[in-house]
């Protein structure tokens, strides 16, 4: 199919980028709306491919000409993969007004189950798109889904179109499609943008599935229910937009949450902080924690010194400390007078410790402000201005001209007792952090975590520490990542020394993943997930974990079912005849780029067997994505026996191909103590002799031998959910040697059963409110 054009101005979008510039400035602007623009495209592009020319694009008519039955159509869902805090929602509604001006009429915005939030966002949408779609809420739906779609609805939807706002509740999700069906959506080209996708979309029931069936377990209720309003709206593209993709990624090949295309890796904008700022190493603007005082703080049920509220962990005392003398430096620079400056604490998702940290902090504002206005003991006082001073110096390292400490604790003296802790959980009436120009301080888990923009965030106090890390639930609760470079200088985090260790692995592993990714978004389906040492890729209950497997650093993997046969490979036996003529010498190691190993494995085909990890493209994969992350060369090894004639192997009738595999375990244990690095191929010519089994045709067998990289990486395999038959028990990798994992990987899966109660958190009870 030729490329099909698309408008890329218009009333709506010309507005919006004008609104845009004048917020985030000229360059930000532009680089946003081709992210827009770009994801339009792919938009365009494979809903043309699946439903026909003529409906969305420059020409578009805006109307659905060939109807689609059945379930779900293939290929239709899309993954925008953003940042944590990065903008997605303002990328977003860029991609609205541009697919608006492009025949698509229909748009569904999906959001967190958090009232709160769905409000801010539908607010959002309604505010900014301006001369464009209409848009609605769920709240204006509710109690009358038939006469809203006659009177709101059916005037604009074939016209200006129109967008829907939902939570992502049982209730409003049921209305929504109601909605649908009565306002007759399907006639239109829709859009549906999943915000969060990989929180609560995903079917928290599939592990049971694979256990038990399908029969005996239904689909869980919000992943049910968002199945149905595709099913309405069949002419779609679904767009799930997240900055943790792992548990979509790692779907059957054939669910209908597994991203079929990737249509965008938004750019951050030059003033995004990210993890780049605070997990490099030796990073100016980490603080580092005992963990011993995070345990305190949980265990001590908010009495550290019983009767003493001076005498609080060190660690947080200067994370205060910092964070009041840095608000107060920062209110001094600004003109603007409502500017408000706020701390985060975020040890725990337990409600009882939340209280319990809100009683230490606010006992200390309290005796550390009576001490400096000189309402306590000399003692006292020469304590705090000690403690300043600690913090003084820490932010001084990378605040190049703080003002003189004694002004700053001058101010600080009239400001102080403003600082009132506020907890934000389900206790709290008003769900939702209510701020006060000046300094606040945040007291949170869950309602503190995914989704939220935290304003003015300046210092983070973080020691939430689960038993097994999940990579895409921890990375959520990066809430110092954002647009605030004004306060980059005075920005902190205070967390744990293994807790940082665990943050930077995984944001090496995003790194890692994203690189892969944008090498070539159109292989999506078959890109590995990344995940670090100790890590966990993401909750266990939303994957087959019978189709999952994994490459393991270090261990030496080949093709069980090569082909051999000779109309199968002897133009590949002629193709690496030539590739490889220069290469002789059995124990004869060369450095070669990454890109000719791959061309090499181009020309040894095999056929997948269950139960082990080799396929063909995925090893491939791996390969591209060790080059994405800076391994550019490897080592290439050619064995072709005595005189070269080639080796004498029996082919074995049965597959899958058991045993140790084609090599000599010496052919493998030497380059990997050699070459420990970078990927080593071992590639051994086979006579291919009748007499063995074979087919009188000379082929190349192929092993890997796998770097011992910080990472796993891991794939799904399966097109339909298997039986589960066995648990296996996650460890660390260093701890697992080849034969371990050569059972553990036939057996599958790689996760264990999370026994962690914060395992789910972020998965929504069906049908109730968003809680903690």
């Amino acid at each position: 199919m030729s490329e099909i054009t698309i408008k890329t101005d218009g009333y709506c979008i010309n507005k919006l980028m004008a609104r845009l510039r004048s917020k985030i400035g000229e360059k930000a602007a532009e680089e946003l709306k081709q992210t827009a623009v770009e994801i339009v495209k792919n938009c365009v592009k494979v809903y043309s491919e699946k439903f026909g020319v003529g409906d969305v694009g420059a020409t578009a008519t805006g109307l659905v000409s060939n109807p689609y039955k059945g379930k779900i159509p293939d290929g239709t869902t899309g993954l925008i993969y953003g940042r944590v805090q990065s903008g997605k929602t303002n990328t977003t509604i860029a991609t609205l007004a541009v697919a608006q001006e492009n025949g698509f009429r229909c748009f569904i915005v999906l959001t967190s189950d958090n009232t709160w939030l769905g409000k801010q966002t539908a607010a959002r949408f309604n505010n900014q798109l301006k001369g464009g779609p209409v848009v609605f809420d769920w709240e204006q739906w509710k109690n009358d889904p038939h006469e809203f779609a006659k009177s709101k609805l059916l005037p604009y939807i074939k016209d200006t179109g129109v967008v829907l706002v939902s939570t992502k509740n049982q209730r409003h999700l049921d209305n929504l499609l109601k909605v649908l069906k009565y306002a007759n959506a399907s006639s239109v080209p829709t859009l549906i943008f999943d915000d969060e996708a990989d929180n609560a979309s995903l079917n928290t029931n599939e592990q049971k599935q694979a256990k038990k069936g399908k029969d005996i377990v239904p689909d869980s209720a919000i992943f049910d229910k968002i199945g149905k309003i595709r099913k309405e709206v069949a002419n779609h593209i679904y767009l799930q937009i997240t900055a943790t993709p792992q548990s979509l990624l790692l779907q059957n090949l054939d669910h209908p949450c597994k991203p079929a295309f990737c249509a965008a890796l938004p750019k951050p904008g030059d003033s995004y902080m990210g993890g780049d700022l605070f997990f490099d190493e030796n990073s100016p603007y980490c603080f580092i924690v005992k963990a011993e005082e995070i345990e305190l703080l949980k265990q001590q049920e908010g009495k550290i010194n019983p009767g003493n509220n001076w005498n609080i962990p060190e660690g947080l005392r200067i994370a205060l400390c910092c964070f009041f003398l840095g608000a107060i430096y920062k209110m001094r620079s600004t003109t603007d007078e409502d500017a408000k400056y706020s701390f985060l604490a975020h040890i725990c998702y337990k409600k009882d410790n939340h209280d319990n940290l809100e009683k230490i902090i606010s006992g200390f504002v309290v005796e550390l402000d009576k001490a400096l206005r000189g309402q306590s003991s000399t003692s006292k006082k020469e304590q705090a201005l000690k403690w300043l001073t600690e913090a003084y110096q820490e932010l001084s390292k990378t605040v190049p001209n703080l003002p003189p400490l004694d002004s700053l604790i001058e101010d600080l003296k009239h400001e102080l007792r403003s600082a009132i802790p506020k907890v934000i959980n389900a206790n709290n009436p008003d769900k939702e952090p209510n701020y006060n120009p000046g300094m606040n301080i945040l007291i949170g888990g869950n309602r503190l975590g995914r989704c939220v923009t935290i304003e003015g965030l300046m210092v983070t106090y973080y020691g939430r520490d689960a038993k097994q890390k999940v990579m895409d639930t921890v990375h959520q609760h990066a809430r110092m990542y954002g647009y605030r470079q004004e306060l980059k200088d005075v920005t902190r985090l205070f967390l744990p020394k293994h807790i940082l260790e665990a943050f930077r692995a995984i944001h090496e592993s995003d790194e890692g993943m994203r690189q892969a990714i944008g090498d070539d978004p159109s292989q999506i389906k078959l890109k590995p997930v990344w995940v670090g040492g100790r890590l966990q890729a993401t909750r266990s209950n939303v994957l087959n974990l019978a189709g999952i497997d994994a490459f393991t650093p270090g261990t030496a993997i080949f093709p069980r079912d090569p082909l051999w046969k000779k109309a199968e490979v002897s133009k590949h036996t002629e193709a690496l005849n030539n590739l490889l003529a220069e290469y002789q010498g059995d124990d004869n190691y060369y450095e070669v780029d990454i890109d000719f190993l791959i061309e090499i494995l181009e020309n040894m085909p095999s056929a997948r067997c269950l139960g082990y990890s080799w396929e063909d493209k995925r090893v491939k994969e791996v390969l591209r994505a060790m080059k994405a992350k800076g391994i550019e060369k490897g080592m290439l090894n050619v064995r072709r026996g005595q005189k070269c004639e080639g080796l004498d192997l029996s082919n074995q009738t049965t597959r899958p191909w058991l045993g140790a595999g084609f090599a000599n375990s010496q052919w493998i244990s030497k380059p990997r103590q050699k070459y420990p690095h970078i990927p080593t191929l071992v590639v051994m010519y086979e006579k291919g002799e009748k007499e063995k089994g074979w087919d009188d045709q000379p082929l190349y067998l192929p092993t890997l031998i796998l770097p011992k990289s910080k990472f796993v990486f891991m794939f799904n395999y399966s097109d339909e959910a298997e039986e589960l038959e066995y648990d296996l028990d996650w460890q660390d990798i260093e701890e697992i040697d080849e034969q371990e994992w050569l059972y553990a990987a036939a057996n599958n899966p790689v996760f264990d059963f999370l026994n962690d109660p914060e395992e789910d958190i972020y998965t929504l009870a069906d049908g109730k409110a968003f809680n903690d």
